[in-house]
């Protein structure tokens, strides 16, 4: 039974998660530690009720399922039996990205209701935001302009799907401020900005946008109207959304 529920649990993740059903073997992470079979694992210990599943994906299509639970005990014979990252493709990186993943949930739980709730309709908070040239960003910047705030990271795959598109907007549309929002580093952005040639203006470090996004989904696409009022938030990314996306700017345009 346990083995049926370990096997029901991958399954399901890979499922909500878009991993492709192919024939290539993922390995897991468990508290930071390789395994290619994690059945060991949750046979003698069971599954915590505080169990995080998650996916994680380098921008090469490196994947990796990775399980996260303080309770979880690595004993020194588990810790034998997992594979070092060196002798893993891109090993480094999703390690790294496992332990972003873990450190950015310990945050939103540590500022539980402290997080800035947003609403359309509502103001857009005030803000300050460091591009990836280290150059400051404020509300100041946009007063009386359309302001378009993307957030993604470099794991998502829909997320750099339609950057190219997006790009083609910023020529469309000169007079509006788009920004490219995501919580990673300038290096680890780099590495995504560089191979699409995303123009939007890219915010690196964010530590605001971010925790909006919550478990709803990446990309989110917010909108602000001239006032400095949210006009739209989106979640995901479909043609239908990027449509409504679209026209949405182009009406916040007009004088």
């Amino acid at each position: 039974m346990k083995a049926l529920r370990l096997i029901t649990i991958i399954v399901g993740l890979t499922l909500v998660l878009g991993v492709k059903a192919d024939k290539k073997e993922y390995l897991s992470i468990v508290n930071g530690y390789f395994f290619k079979n994690v059945s060991q694992i949750f046979n003698d210990q069971g599954y915590p009720k505080d169990l995080q599943m998650f996916s994680i994906e380098t921008p090469d299509g490196n994947r990796a399922f990775g399980f996260y639970s303080p309770t979880i005990n690595i004993t020194n014979e588990l810790k034998s039996l997992s594979i070092s990252p060196d002798s893993i493709v891109e090993g480094e990186e999703l390690l790294r990205r496992f332990n972003d993943f873990i450190s950015r949930e310990k945050i939103k739980r540590e500022k539980g209701s402290e997080t800035t709730k947003i609403e359309v309709g509502d103001y857009f908070p005030d803000f300050l935001a460091t591009d990836i040239d280290g150059k400051i960003w404020s509300n100041k910047d946009v007063e009386g302009k359309v302001m378009v705030v993307n957030q993604w990271f470099t794991g998502c795959k829909p997320c750099r799907q339609e950057m190219p598109e997006l790009s083609e907007w910023k020529d469309e549309m000169p007079d509006v401020m788009f920004f490219s929002s995501t919580y990673e580093t300038p290096e680890v952005a780099k590495q995504v900005l560089d191979k699409v040639r995303f123009t939007w203006i890219p915010i690196v470090n964010d530590t605001q946008f971010c925790d909006w996004v919550g478990d709803r989904g990446y990309p989110m696409t917010i909108i602000i109207d001239k006032e400095g009022k949210i006009a739209m938030i989106e979640f995901g990314t479909s043609p239908e959304k990027r449509e409504a996306i679209k026209q949405t700017i182009k009406s916040l345009r007009k004088p």
